[in-house]
């Protein structure tokens, strides 16, 4: 009798083994399989790569250019693990985008382990799957942006919390702060909207009197204090003139960029943003896109390159269905019920008591996770990204596959909870089909009107699978009542009605595969399969690839070069970061990276140039978001006194049809010059 359950645990034990390897299989090719699409990912962050790669003083400072002169507007750590990759693989884009690839894996690996501490492994591998899968945790591991790191080290800490309030560890709680203070260097202020989470279930979780639990707190917070501020004081001690001009800043403050740019700009933003309901960015060109994407991404190229180019970013007012409309909620919201559910049924479970038992405490921190961040984003009043959103996927992970796992057991047990099982199934399927339709712009009955084949198909399987396991498991739960269910066909049943629910965030997923987006603020985007289809979708990628070159400029630019320290003078980060991961010379992004940034005046430009430090400069190179933020405007007169002592050069020798089309200008900047040389072919 022993001998058999030995072998029955030892086979579980190797199919567990086998079903979390196939997990980390599946999540591993969605990061690297076809990795070469991402190119050089985020380019401010691998300008500052190669940058960081040539010298301590760079690598300390996270400057963005060769020279040290402007830094990047986040801290350095996850940027110090890719220029480690970088010196150790040479500086080429999969050596750039490769950490981050394996840091999302290893994510994956540690919500396994974190849900399995304390449930079975159908939820720890559930909770596995799920993020390997959510759409914006895909997208952003592959970029080389900062979150991926940030999210990895919150993990950690999240690991180092839960077990010190289990056992009421000091060590371990002050451990758990300590990563909380190593996540702040990777994305400051971002990293301690989850630290009240690890702080209320400390209280509530460690055994002994609350006292006690108090004083440890006071400790922690003061170990939290210690690990996050050492490199901004240091970069804030250190003179101006013997450090990068703090990107981000306007007074070249380190403090005030953790307070101001990555903080308070974050939900007071100069960004003039649209009104409720008014389209984004170059939306109102592409209305008839806009408001049925898929209807319209038959109608000319240029028309669905404007409706791609709006749907980059959020634009949802303010409130507390912020995040459950359309595409922010396709980023990341999938299983959304499930995961409420899980709180619903664990938390309902048994009387609070001190200390919450470990069950409890680890579904009152997630749902803590989700309901700070979720609270932030909501309210968020200045900037924000859909790549933000990839913080809530932890939480929603762990949720959702201890949910799905504990409405199985439920079912299976057939206690008082079973019948939430199918219903959970049909509830989920109808949140998907709205979120599908939100996020894509269809109405209800023009989804029965759909003429893509392929997206047909995923509504097919996703509608009948969802519909037929949960129909399935309700007749069988009635059918059955006061007898054992069948075991296999209620498991079969159960499993087609989860695949099925893996089918539309599994597409969203393949989306940042098949058609990566922006690459430094990377997001899902079913549309762009569909857009980026047939000979409209490689007229669009040719299009891409022509604008991005910027081989005339950079060549004429050495052919006329002698000593200057700077390459170029832009202004913005945008064209100065190209060419810095192109050709390794400093260009001087004199108003940071959207161009209102004061590092350059014009007394300081022009004694550059009188100098010889910098030769040429351009103009009009400001994007139309940056734009949005004043940068056009000029405050300091920069472009007024370039154009006054600059003398303009002939387009010809330098400018690609895009410029043009922006209407980019390059001046001259040395007085009495020889002819300028033909860039050679």
């Amino acid at each position: 009798m022993d001998g058999s359950h030995d072998r029955d645990d030892a086979g579980c034990r190797r199919w567990e083994r086998g079903a979390l390897a196939a997990v980390l299989f599946l999540a591993l090719a969605l990061r690297l399989w076809g990795l070469e699409r991402s190119g050089w990912g985020a380019e401010y962050y691998t300008a500052a790569v190669r940058s960081m790669a040539m010298n301590w003083h760079n690598f300390f400072y996270a400057a963005f250019d060769p020279a040290g002169f402007l830094s990047l507007d986040k801290p350095p750590v996850a940027l110090w693990v890719q220029v480690l990759s970088v010196k150790l693989l040479g500086f080429y884009p999969p050596s750039v985008l490769l950490p981050q690839a394996l840091m999302g894996v290893g994510s994956v690996w540690l919500m396994y382990r974190l849900v399995r501490r304390r449930f079975s492994a159908a939820a720890a591998l559930l909770a596995a799957l799920f993020l390997a899968g959510t759409p914006v945790w895909v997208a952003v591991n592959r970029t080389n942006n900062t979150d991926t790191c940030l999210l990895l080290v919150l993990l950690l800490a999240a690991w180092a919390a839960m077990k010190a309030a289990e056992e009421g560890s000091r060590r371990l709680l002050m451990l758990a702060m300590a990563l909380v203070g190593l996540a702040f260097n990777v994305k400051m202020l971002a990293a301690y909207i989850v630290a009240p989470a690890f702080c209320l279930v400390y209280v509530l979780g460690a055994p002994g009197p609350r006292r006690h639990a108090i004083a440890d707190l006071t400790l922690a917070i003061l170990c939290l204090a210690v690990c996050s501020l050492p490199w901004v004081l240091a970069y804030e001690l250190t003179p101006a003139h013997s450090r990068p001009f703090v990107g981000g800043s306007q007074g070249n403050s380190m403090l005030e960029l953790v307070v101001g740019h990555n903080a308070l700009n974050r939900f007071l933003s100069p960004l003039k943003r649209p009104a409720h309901g008014e389209p984004g960015p170059r939306a109102q060109q592409a209305a008839p896109t806009e408001a049925n994407p898929v209807r319209g991404a038959g109608s000319d190229a240029e028309s669905v390159q404007r409706t791609l180019f709006s749907r980059l970013y959020m634009t949802g007012a303010p409130g507390p269905l912020r995040l459950a409309g359309g595409q922010a909620a396709a980023q990341t919201l999938w299983l959304l019920p499930a995961a409420l559910l899980a709180l619903v049924i664990g938390l309902g479970r048994g009387r609070p008591r001190r200390p919450l038992p470990a069950e409890h405490l680890a579904l009152l921190f997630w749902g803590l996770w989700l309901a700070t961040y979720a609270v932030v984003y909501s309210y968020q009043g200045g900037i924000i990204h859909f790549y933000y959103l990839s913080t809530l996927s932890p939480a929603l992970a762990a949720l959702a596959g201890i949910g799905m796992a504990e409405l199985w057991d439920c079912y299976r047990r057939r206690d008082r909870y079973a019948p939430l099982l199918p219903l959970a199934l049909l509830l989920t399927c109808a949140w998907q089909l709205a979120i599908q339709a939100g996020a894509l712009g269809w109405s209800i009955p023009q989804l029965a009107g759909l003429t893509i084949g392929w997206v047909n198909g995923l509504h097919g399987a996703f509608l009948g699978g969802g519909l037929v396991a949960g129909a399935g498991l309700l007749l069988i739960h009635v059918r059955t009542a006061g007898r054992r269910a069948a075991p296999v066909l209620g498991r079969s049943f159960f499993t087609a009605g989860v695949a099925a629910l893996l089918i539309l965030p599994g597409a969203w997923a393949v989306s940042s595969v098949l058609a990566p987006a922006n690459r430094l603020i990377p997001s899902a985007d079913l549309y762009r399969l569909i857009a980026l289809r047939g000979e409209q979708g490689a007229a669009l990628r040719r299009s891409a690839e022509q604008a991005g070159s910027n081989r005339k400029l950079i060549q004429f630019l050495r052919d006329n070069r002698t000593d200057e320290r700077f390459l170029l003078a832009t202004s913005t980060t945008e064209l100065a970061a190209p060419i810095i991961i192109h050709t390794g010379e400093a260009v001087l992004a004199r108003g940071g990276f959207h161009g209102v940034v004061p590092a350059v005046t014009p007394e300081s430009l022009a004694r550059m140039a009188e100098a010889g430090e910098v030769r040429f400069a351009m103009l009009g190179d400001v994007s139309v978001v940056s734009q949005k933020m004043h940068s056009d405007a000029n405050p300091i007169g920069v472009a007024d006194w370039v154009r006054a002592h600059g003398r303009p050069v002939d387009p010809s020798l330098w400018q690609t049809s895009r410029m043009a089309r922006r209407g980019m200008e390059l001046y001259d900047l040395r007085t009495g010059a020889p002819p300028f040389r033909n860039p050679q072919p």
